[in-house]
Order: structure tokens, then C-alpha cells, then sequence
């Protein structure tokens, strides 16, 4: 049996791996009706594996800065299972709601229909296999010099949430880098800053970072954010392990929250209005 069959068939195995390890996989809420080519990019949860079956997969509800996200029944998702350097992609659709035991009490989790099937891809950067694509959203990030005055850039975000009218105001910042969202978490994100911009990750461990999410968000979201850790991948890219920080401007906390409910709403109510339009 070749290599990568064998491996592709073992995917069950691998999952009750990350079950065993309290480790999660990744998923995003499908965008149909989006021209590929205008896809500014799909923003990718990870979350916990609580249990499976054969015919259900329970994972941890996605979360935005402490708030659970809800998402309804058959919603269609495109998922990521990766141990090592093996990776696979899945589609599959949410069964509803539940809740299961956390460390801080009862908590809310996602049902999701079992894949019958997945699809080995190859690399991080490219999540495509023949029935589904993720695409990484580009992240501008630029050293911050001066926490303070983010604060007026942060305000600057929020009216254009408002206004649609993209703003151009940026903090006291160093030179641009750019890096790809891998997974977003409870109160951070996950880059992977190429080889060719590593120099511009080891300036400073605050940074200011700017996600395009459009059309789903009125304009980019720019976020004073922290880097915590990060590693060298086998391709000497940097993973950076980042979370938000809001000391300087704690206003500004829930403003962002809304904005990721608001995203997976918008995704949900996009599916539905394709499927009431086939």
C-alpha cells in the first residue's frame, strides 16, 4: 500500500491521537458565492477535540475574546486535522449546539457531522485539496514603538467599521512585515511569518497588526497585538504565537469581540442566502 494511502486511511487513529492530548483541529465557516480570486482570505478557529463517534465530531465552540460563537445547524465548515508534518482537510456541517464539562464548569461546544472522507495537502501555506480551499489572509504587522499612541489608530478602526472608508492612520511604528493568520484562539492568533520577513518579527515584541477581512468586515481591523513565543518551522519560517493586547485601550476589547461574532454571522447568513437562491 503506498505511503500516502496508508497514511490518509489512518486519519481516525490520528484524531483519537489529539483527543488523547486534549489537542484540537482547525476549522472555518465556508464562504460560498465568493469569487476565489476576491477571497481576501478565511479566518481559521482552532479548537478543542472533546469526543467522536461515527457519526459526530464535538469540538469546543469557537471563541472571540472569551464569548463563545454560536453557529446554527448545517452550516458547512471546512476543517484541518494535522499530527506532525501529516495534514488533512475534511468538509463537513454542523449538527447544532451542546455543552460539555471544561475546567470552569459547563461550556459550550460544536456538533459536527463525521467525514466519511479526507484529503491529504502538503503544506501549511497552501490548504487546497480537490474538494475544499482555505486561504491564509495576509497580515500587515509593523513594530510598535510607542504603545500610546495605537490608541488613536484603534479609534480611527472603529469609525471606519462604521464608515466603510478604510482608514490610513497608523501608530509610531517601524518598518512593515507581512506574515499569514494561521488560527485564531481565545484572546490571539496564530502567524507564520516567511523567511524573507523574520528581520521585522525580532524588532519588537508589540506589534500592530492589520487584518483584511473584507467583505465580511466593513474595512481591515488593526489591533495592538503581542508576540508570546515563536518557533522556526522546518522551512525556516517563524511561528508566531501571538495574543491581543488591549491594556492601552480596554474599550476597544469588545469592539473587536463583536467584530469576529459579527464575521461568523455574516458567513452563516451567506450560506443561507446561497441556498435559498439554488
Amino acid at each position: 500500500m503506498p505511503a500516502s494511502r496508508s497514511r490518509t486511511e489512518r486519519w481516525r487513529d490520528c484524531l483519537q491521537q489529539i483527543k488523547d492530548r486534549s489537542g484540537g483541529i482547525e476549522f472555518t465557516v465556508a464562504r460560498p458565492g465568493i469569487d476565489p480570486e476576491a477571497n481576501s482570505g478565511d479566518l481559521v478557529w482552532r479548537v478543542r477535540v472533546i469526543r467522536f463517534d461515527d457519526s459526530e465530531l464535538v469540538v469546543e465552540a469557537p471563541v472571540a475574546m472569551g464569548n463563545a460563537i454560536h453557529l446554527g445547524e448545517d452550516v458547512e465548515v471546512v476543517g484541518i486535522l494535522a499530527v506532525g508534518q501529516n495534514r488533512w482537510m475534511f468538509r463537513s456541517k454542523t449538527l447544532g449546539m451542546t455543552t460539555t464539562a471544561g475546567p470552569r464548569g459547563m461550556m459550550p461546544a460544536v456538533r459536527l457531522r463525521m467525514p466519511e472522507e479526507v484529503e491529504r495537502c502538503q503544506r501549511r501555506q497552501f490548504l487546497r485539496v480537490a474538494t475544499a480551499e482555505i486561504r491564509l489572509p495576509e497580515v500587515e504587522c509593523f513594530p510598535l514603538l510607542d504603545p500610546l499612541s495605537a490608541v488613536p489608530a484603534e479609534v480611527a478602526c472603529r469609525d471606519a467599521m462604521k464608515s466603510g472608508v478604510v482608514s490610513t492612520l497608523l501608530p509610531e511604528v517601524g518598518p512593515v512585515f507581512k506574515a499569514k493568520l494561521l488560527n485564531i484562539g481565545g484572546g490571539g492568533v496564530g502567524l507564520l511569518v516567511p523567511r524573507s520577513e523574520t528581520s521585522g518579527a525580532n524588532r519588537s515584541k508589540l506589534i500592530w497588526a492589520r487584518f483584511d477581512l473584507r467583505p465580511e468586515m466593513p474595512a481591515p481591523l488593526g489591533v495592538t497585538a503581542r508576540i508570546v513565543h515563536t518557533h522556526l518551522n522546518h522551512e525556516q519560517d517563524v511561528y508566531a504565537g501571538v495574543s491581543f493586547e488591549f491594556a492601552f485601550h480596554t474599550a476597544y476589547r469588545p469592539f473587536v469581540a463583536d467584530l469576529l461574532v459579527n464575521y461568523v454571522q455574516a458567513l452563516q447568513d451567506r450560506q443561507r442566502s446561497v441556498r435559498r437562491a439554488a
